[in-house]
């Protein structure tokens, strides 16, 4: 069943990315930074049982007629619990609209933690698929919205929002 999920998964990540590739090829990519705040909802994660604070940022440089890579680092201490994910994305941005643009992203994920009451780190290796929207506000300053979803440990709905600053020049 394991197989099956993963499988699903792994597929609606490569029909994001081919169908935003058409999109992302017409206007090419270009490099990005943005800082988000949200929340985590974990769920099968022992030691981490309540919605919690996240905070972070990513950093994302464009690939010509495939999207755009993504790197990206979060964190929280809260509720007793310390958990810091490092994370890599292939994201594909489809234009809706002038000042308006969806994305869908996926990728391997590290997660470092500490569950609460526990005093050893514990290090696991993930996935992630998530889907947002971008808002232009000026030349350079983009509003972003995701709904993520991460696998392993346990799962996990991450909600985050935030500002991304695009470089000159970029979509």
């Amino acid at each position: 069943m394991a197989s099956f999920r993963m499988a699903t998964l792994l597929a609606f990540i490569v029909a994001g990315f081919v169908f935003s590739s058409v999109a992302e090829a017409q206007e090419g990519g270009s490099d990005d930074f943005s800082m988000f705040l949200g929340y985590m909802l974990p769920n099968q994660i022992e030691g981490v049982a309540d919605i919690v604070p996240m905070f972070g940022g990513r950093y994302a440089f464009g690939l010509s007629g495939v999207g755009s890579v993504e790197l990206e680092g979060m964190n929280t201490h809260s509720e007793g619990i310390d958990f810091t994910t490092l994370a890599a994305s292939l994201r594909g941005e489809i234009p809706v609209m002038h000042g308006i643009h969806g994305i869908v992203y996926g990728g391997p994920d590290l997660h470092y933690y500490i569950p609460r009451g526990d005093t050893v780190r514990h290090t696991d290796y993930g996935v992630h698929v998530g889907i947002g929207g971008l808002m232009l506000v000026t030349d350079t300053l983009w509003l972003r919205a995701d709904l993520r979803f991460n696998g392993n440990p346990g799962t996990a709905l991450l909600l985050l929002f935030g500002a991304m600053f695009r470089m000159p020049g970029g979509s």
